[in-house]
């Protein structure tokens, strides 16, 4: 259906002042030619011009499109807010008005940013919107952004979102390729007839392409594959038994041309813990040779599914004439979308429920392409671009500040390197990824407490083959353990230690919040000294994986400290410190230090004696960090809370005199 019908149409969206002002042919080409991505810039030539807020008012309650955009921006930002009875005369001086656009972006020849309409009220800059139009409009070849796709079971969808997987095997060179042999998973479900899927058992040895399914089980699956019914599903599976999610996937697949799928839920023995181990540690081969991952993010269950329609964008869309450059009686109609995101399309999806799993994470970050059911629309991931299919962009961020705070994962093909001869640069962006990774995993939901660091393993691998095989410690690098022992609970979100041990106290793997990492420092003195570590693995099959048990063995200096309510209290230093110097019942004469900035791990109740454990100490800005520690029995300590100080109650040197001793951290 066709939304415009030449100049009628064009010409009763606006009024007669923007009709013959901004809206004239001559004067809006003069300005739509002359793009830039700044009012000052020397390529822009903004088209300006004089109006007030009582007039721009009344246009907009005769329906203006263009006065109506202005007037709702200008109330959001707080420019129209005058009484009716008071300073009336301010609603009637006369305001400078610029207009101008920016012009498109592009990722080699893909489009990833739409062209934006720009406006300023004197110098202050009122609104950048994005702008797109429908492909059968009369401007299609000039405003280059599209619609967004909401028809998500479609053929004509699938075909458009191919054309990104096919640019991005063709053209990207930074993008991992599937090997030349790829073999099957294990099991995958043979989607020929999507009526009658059927497990396929492969045994590892059958090439092959195929797609994977990442997405939110939010409730139990009960037909899931076990041990009782492996055999019944090789020969079918039937679609009534399955939720939606997983039929969607199907459809999906066969409408992708594919012919097999990859699905948890069905290719893993779920009640088998040997079969669990074994394929979830294949899930780093799984998802990266995948010819793509479909990722469900708009359901926040497996019942739910992915392919219904989206829903039109709640923001107001703005309707306006355009006059086409080549035909002087051709006018086409371009949109402007007034999204409170500013347009940017990382924020659209930001409150899927794909955020929320740990193992989504894991899989989206291990795909190499991926197709993103969000809620409101189908979008393209790879390791070059994240795009709306079908040029329904409106504008990204730079892929260094994108959402997931994630530039990059290492390909299985990149060229390993030693971190300790890394330049400074290389060693802040990679250690500064991984920090990155791990907060935005940490505020994800695990809902087996086991599955932890499990949930993660197949990223660490990824790393540790980048990282020339560091040694990974319970979600820590040996490495750069210094930086990585210093982490602490993000926001104060505290919640309470899980009662099961999953991992040792001085890996955030032990607590259930969002962690952060410490800022990186180029200039720190360590204050402690590793003589060695021991992992004992819950399963040799997961080197990465869950721990049945864990230590550090390090000669450390400890300080005297109490926990109150009100904040972390240190004491002075008196000589030789140690933990048979101080009881419950210990009393200091001496003045206690407030510590500037203490995180506690959890809501244990540590309140009373606790023993400081700094850990290096940052030159220039004279800061002290560590741990906060309790003792156990003998050399044995387990960590409660972590510390950043600032010189006073104790110096670099008198921290350096402190004799160490033999700790144990558990």
């Amino acid at each position: 259906m066709k939304l415009y019908s030449g100049v009628d149409v064009a010409r009763s969206l606006v009024c007669d002042d923007c009709w013959n002002g901004l809206f004239a042919r001559e004067n809006f080409q003069d300005v739509w030619a002359n793009p830039g991505f700044f009012f000052d810039s020397p390529t822009t030539k903004p088209y300006t011009y004089a109006s007030t807020w009582d007039r721009i008012d009344q246009s907009s309650r005769a329906g203006c499109n263009w006065c109506s955009l202005l007037l709702s921006s200008a109330k959001s930002n707080k420019l129209y807010d005058y009484p009716d009875d008071e300073e009336s005369s301010l609603r009637s001086r006369y305001l400078e008005i610029g207009v101008a656009f920016k012009p498109p972006s592009y990722d080699g020849k893909v489009l990833i940013g739409a062209q934006r309409v720009c406006v300023q009220i004197g110098n202050f800059e009122l609104f950048v919107y994005p702008l797109y139009t429908f492909s059968d409009d009369p401007c299609a070849n000039e405003v280059l952004a599209r619609d967004r796709i909401r028809r998500m079971k479609s053929a004509e969808t699938c075909r458009l979102a191919l054309d990104h997987v096919s640019h991005c095997l063709n053209d990207h060179s930074v993008c991992p390729k599937p090997p030349q042999v790829r073999l099957l998973p294990s099991r995958v479900i043979d989607c020929t007839d999507p009526e009658r899927p059927r497990l396929y058992i492969t045994g590892g040895d059958v090439d092959g392409s195929y797609v994977a399914l990442s997405y939110v089980w939010g409730e139990n699956q009960p037909n899931k594959t076990r041990r009782d019914n492996l055999d019944a599903y090789t020969r079918e599976i039937s679609v009534s038994l399955l939720p939606q999610t997983t039929r969607d996937a199907i459809w999906a697949t066969k409408a992708f041309g594919e012919k097999y799928l990859w699905v948890d839920a069905l290719c893993i023995v779920q009640d088998s813990k040997e079969d669990k181990h074994r394929e979830i540690a294949k899930i780093p081969t799984i998802f990266a040779n995948a010819s793509f991952t479909i990722i469900a993010a708009r359901s926040a269950k497996a019942s739910e599914g992915f392919l219904h329609d989206c829903p039109p964008p709640s923001v107001p869309i703005r309707r306006l004439p355009f006059p086409c450059k080549e035909d002087v009686d051709r006018f086409g109609t371009m949109y402007v979308e007034q999204d409170g995101n500013s347009g940017f399309d990382d924020d659209s999806d930001v409150n899927d429920p794909v955020h929320k799993r740990a193992w989504c994470l894991e899989e989206r970050l291990l795909s190499a392409r991926a197709l993103v059911y969000t809620s409101n629309t189908l979008r393209f991931y790879c390791q070059r671009t994240r795009v709306n299919v079908n040029d329904a962009v409106r504008e990204m961020h730079d892929l260094s500040t994108h959402r997931l705070g994630i530039e990059w994962m290492p390909a299985p093909d990149d060229e390993p390197f030693d971190p300790r001869e890394e330049s400074v640069f290389d060693y802040n962006r990679n250690t500064t990824l991984w920090d990155n990774i791990v907060h935005n995993y940490t505020g994800r939901t695990v809902t087996q407490v086991e599955d932890k660091l499990i949930a993660l393993a197949g990223v660490a691998s990824r790393f540790s083959v980048r990282w020339k095989k560091g040694e990974y410690l319970a979600g820590l690098w040996l490495d750069n353990l210094q930086h990585d022992l210093l982490w602490h609970v993000a926001n104060g979100t505290l919640l309470p230690r899980p009662r099961e041990f999953r991992a040792p106290s001085w890996s955030w793997a032990s607590v259930d919040s969002p962690v952060e990492a410490a800022k990186l420092h180029p200039y720190e003195t360590p204050l402690y000294e590793l003589r060695g570590y021991r992992l004992d693995l819950a399963s040799d099959i997961l080197p990465f994986g869950g721990l049945a048990a864990a230590f550090l063995n390090m000669r450390a200096r400890l300080l005297e400290a109490v926990w109150r309510n009100d904040g972390l209290y240190a004491y002075p230093p008196r000589g030789n410190s140690s933990s048979a110097s101080m009881t419950s019942n210990n009393k200091h004469s001496e003045t206690e230090s407030k510590i500037y900035y203490s995180w506690r791990d959890t809501t244990e109740v540590c309140d009373g004696n606790v023993w400081l454990l700094p850990i290096c100490w940052r030159a220039k800005s004279d800061e002290l960090l560590g741990l906060v520690v309790v003792s156990g029995e003998g050399p044995e300590y387990r960590r409660v809370g972590s510390f950043r100080d600032f010189p006073g109650w104790l110096s670099k040197d008198s921290a350096l005199e402190l004799s160490l001793q033999d700790v144990t951290l558990i």
